[in-house]
């Protein structure tokens, strides 16, 4: 009998130090969902805010509640599942940081502004003029 429980003992113990370090616990979203689905609500509030909740009209808790259940409903999780994988990666600001970074080179570029249109000297513009009175 004992050396049942020792073997099975041992048993765990290598079961244990075979899994993933560097993974996530159970139960929370992986680095690569977490960061899709901030990326999702970083731009639901940004929509509300500049579309819905401006808007004096508007029942902005239930609006809110809508938008962001969407955005649950869109990555197949739950409330729940996002806030307990959000307590987890605020208290790993390390893993936070690389996922907040990842997502700051994702916005979409910004478009130049066009070239400015040269100008024509005012000798230029007093010719065309005077070739059009003639």
């Amino acid at each position: 009998m004992k050396k049942i429980i020792a073997l099975s003992f041992v048993f765990l113990l290598l079961l244990s130090s075979c899994s993933d370090k560097g993974g996530t616990p159970r139960g929370i979203l992986p680095k690569e969902k977490m960061q899709a689905v901030l990326w999702d609500m970083i731009s639901a509030a940004e929509f509300l805010n500049g579309y819905v909740l401006n808007k004096d009209s508007v029942n902005k808790l239930a609006e809110s509640s809508k938008i962001y259940g969407r955005v649950f409903q869109v990555n197949h999780i739950t409330r729940e599942e996002f806030d307990k994988s959000y307590s987890y990666y605020r208290g790993h600001p390390e893993l936070m940081q690389t996922m907040l970074d990842s997502l700051g080179k994702k916005r979409a570029p910004v478009i130049p502004s066009p070239p400015p249109i040269k100008k024509d000297s005012v000798n230029s513009l007093k010719k065309k003029i005077s070739a059009q009175k003639l």
